[in-house]
């Protein structure tokens, strides 16, 4: 009977101990419900099964945005990183020409997995910040959207040579360039870019998981399966990927009834950048591979205002619900302060008086039901950038 009961206490004590490694996450679904706890399952795309800290267990249905408690989003990855046509891109330790695909391996996946991608869905692999480039990330960000005949590669000395990849092994790249194959170290290149004349973006897909995990790889599934810890699935160019939980900071699961803010049409802008005359525009410009950095947490999907801005979204009333993120810039919206108001059919619905940095990270969860003009209205001074991220409008059912 002793032996007995110290095997249920050593059980139960496992058990306890089990639960509490692991990973906490704070969800958010479509209609503004937040829960907290450990994500078990997922048995649908539209259904998380979750355990709460007393180890309740609980269902909640259509999760939009997921991220882990007492954690922050970390930048993009700098060095050694992959970049695929979608933009996503994969923080790898060793990677390796094979044939026409690329073998990766990544301490993001499940140990021991090697990840191949192919060579046509390859953008871009970025080692490391090149010496003489002051600012490496609009570097990168201008090479990422060019249209290259010739793959590349630029060195530590920001030298630039053409030709086509012949091979990328762990330790050398070799270029053929026309009239020689030279031979590079890799430790002696800070990125090679790849031809994209023939290569187009996958279709996107009804429903996706836009992840960032623990070393800042950003990542796309339009396939994904939830099990014992396990987050298995196909990227958007039908890589298989085994993730676990554990690596996961945060994701933002879009369906077919969701639409990115800057996707609309007709968006009218108008900004009055400080000292400056006003700007009008007829769309947001939505950045990618920039970091938009809000109380520590860094977002890729987003776009930036500065100083008295006016933003006129038409809603046509087709959506019932805004969602999304806000805060000033870490960097450059420290010394600001701004009166924000949304309004909705010329009705204020939301606003924030005297909003600085130091009020951290803000979200939005705001009804639409019948509207047809949706407006963004800020007074700032000066230091006032402020990051709208992440913010999605569901259409009507």
């Amino acid at each position: 009977m002793k032996l007995l009961l110290q095997t249920a206490l050593f059980f139960s004590c496992w058990a306890t101990f089990a639960s509490a490694q692991e990973p906490l996450f704070i969800v958010r679904d479509r209609v503004g419900t937040i829960k907290e706890g450990s994500i078990q399952r997922m048995p649908a795309t539209n259904s998380l099964e979750m355990q709460s800290a007393e180890g309740k267990s609980f269902t909640l249905a259509n999760p939009v945005y997921i991220a882990r408690k007492n954690s922050v989003i970390p930048k993009l990855p700098l060095a050694r990183t992959l970049w695929l046509l979608n933009d996503d891109c994969i923080k790898f330790e060793n990677l390796l020409m094979k044939d026409d695909s690329f073998e990766v391996e990544s301490l993001d996946f499940v140990s021991g997995s090697k990840t191949l991608v192919p060579l046509l869905d390859t953008k871009m692999i970025w080692l490391k910040n090149p010496l003489g480039i002051l600012d490496p990330v609009s570097y990168r960000n201008k090479i990422l959207g060019e249209i290259r005949a010739k793959d590349f590669v630029v060195l530590n000395n920001a030298e630039r040579v053409e030709g086509v990849l012949e091979s990328f092994g762990a330790k050398t790249v070799v270029l053929d360039t026309g009239t020689s194959k030279p031979e590079y170290k890799t430790d002696s290149i800070s990125l090679v870019g790849l031809s994209s004349d023939d290569n187009s973006k996958k279709e996107q897909t009804i429903e996706v998981m836009s992840l960032v995990l623990d070393s800042g790889t950003r990542i796309t599934l339009a396939e994904f399966n939830l099990s014992m810890g396990i987050l298995e699935g196909k990227t958007m160019q039908g890589v298989k990927v085994r993730i676990p939980l554990s690596k996961i900071q945060h994701a933002v699961i879009l369906g077919k009834s969701v639409v990115r803010i800057q996707e609309l049409k007709n968006i009218k802008l108008r900004q009055v950048p400080f000292f400056e005359t006003p700007m009008e525009a007829k769309t947001v410009k939505a950045t990618k591979n920039s970091d938009f950095l809000i109380s520590g947490s860094s977002y890729t999907n987003g776009f930036s205002t500065m100083g008295s801005t006016s933003i006129t979204f038409p809603l046509d009333g087709k959506y019932q619900k805004l969602c999304g993120f806000f805060g000033f810039d870490d960097v450059e919206g420290r010394q600001g302060r701004a009166d924000i108001k949304i309004l909705a059919d010329g009705k204020v619905i939301a606003s924030w008086v005297g909003r600085t940095w130091k009020d951290g990270l803000g979200s939005l969860n705001l009804p639409l039901a019948g509207t047809k003009e949706l407006s963004l209205v800020i007074e700032a001074s000066l230091g006032s950038k402020i990051n709208w991220c992440e913010c999605l409008f569901f259409l009507a059912d």
